[in-house]
């Protein structure tokens, strides 16, 4: 099996979820990978590893999760592109650390850092099915999602992005049937990674070093905010006066599509998908669910989203419009979505 790396730009593969999160690193530069194993996060290192000499990476298997995010950090403290990946258990062990990266970021070197954080839901191999979004939330880290394959490598790549735009972690969020799925992805050229480490501290160009860190930490994330409210991850199809607005996120955006075109309901219907869970782009959903009839939540497993919806509508006075959904008893409070659920 060719590497990862072997694929030329423009050529158009069939990957692997976690193939394609791992392609996305590469093409934006990574020099620093580790993470503990875990399914379903494991092939993501594993795929890294297997171009570790041919593209001068670091990439280990770390003692654990806490081990893997404080190596991951450090290489973005030197400078460098840096990431982490684990599944839904190992982010409970990180959060000792990753909880107080968030207040003191990343540095002013350049260096980026991505969490890769895999979510198994219906507990196909774990111990629980535990949503890792409310975490990510907890620990006050900007949180993306992807719907599809390409997506998934798309979002990597603005994960480093943004990280280096803001000297902070940003968590990308996997999940089994996008981890383990397979999709075409058109290659992107793969970011040659000439960044040398540095511990120089003599130069401070991150606007937010000096600040209290709780307030320098509200205001970043309220710029990530404005940003979040303009990403192409968040997308609307359908009426714009749909008797039915159907918001979903990761998982639940292919099973509503899916749902959707069975019963021939494309003229009634919308499909609202949010990719950019934390900070919340509320004005997104207030935008488009504005002229609402209902509003029904597809997601897994929590009803993050559900909750955040209401929010956001009763913020903008929008309270009355009905959202259906796991809160509300709708869709099973459990498991994965199917588009039968």
């Amino acid at each position: 099996m060719p590497g990862i790396d072997e694929f030329h730009a423009n050529s158009v593969h069939f990957l692997m979820g976690n193939e394609a999160i791992a392609r996305g690193a590469l093409e934006s530069g990574v020099q620093f990978a580790t993470g503990y194993p875990g399914t379903p996060s494991s092939e993501i290192i594993q795929r890294l590893s297997e171009t570790a000499k041919r593209l001068n990476l670091h990439v280990e298997w770390s003692t654990n999760e806490k081990a893997a995010t404080e190596g991951a950090a450090a290489a973005a403290f030197a400078g460098l592109r840096s990431l982490a990946a684990m599944k839904n258990a190992g982010l409970s062990v990180a959060l000792d650390f990753l909880t107080h990266l968030s207040y003191t970021g990343i540095g002013d070197r350049g260096g980026s850092m991505v969490t890769i954080v895999c979510d198994d839901p219906s507990a196909h191999s774990s111990g629980d099915e535990t949503d890792s979004r409310w975490l990510a939330r907890f620990a006050s880290i900007p949180l993306l999602e992807a719907s599809t394959v390409e997506e998934a490598r798309d979002a990597i790549q603005w994960a480093f992005s943004l990280s280096e735009e803001y000297g902070c972690n940003v968590m990308f969020r996997g999940y089994t049937r996008l981890c383990h799925a397979s999709g075409t992805v058109r290659m992107n050229p793969i970011e040659a990674p000439a960044r040398k480490a540095s511990s120089d501290v003599t130069l401070s160009i991150n606007p937010y070093l000096g600040m209290p860190k709780h307030a320098a930490l509200l205001e970043k994330i309220e710029s990530i905010r404005s940003v979040f409210e303009q990403s192409p991850l968040n997308g609307y199809e359908g009426p714009e006066k749909a008797e039915l607005v159907i918001v979903c996120g990761g998982n639940g955006a292919p099973c509503s599509q899916e749902a959707v075109e069975i019963l021939g309901l494309q003229e009634k219907v919308a499909i609202l998908k949010i990719g950019t869970l934390w900070p919340f782009p509320s004005r997104v959903v207030q935008k488009h669910l504005r002229s609402a009839g209902r509003v029904l939540v597809a997601e897994e497993v929590d009803p993050y989203i559900e909750v955040h919806v209401k929010t956001a509508l009763s913020d903008a006075r929008m309270g009355d419009i009905q959202v259906f959904g796991r809160e509300s008893g709708h869709i099973p409070a459990f498991g994965e979505i199917t588009p039968d659920r």
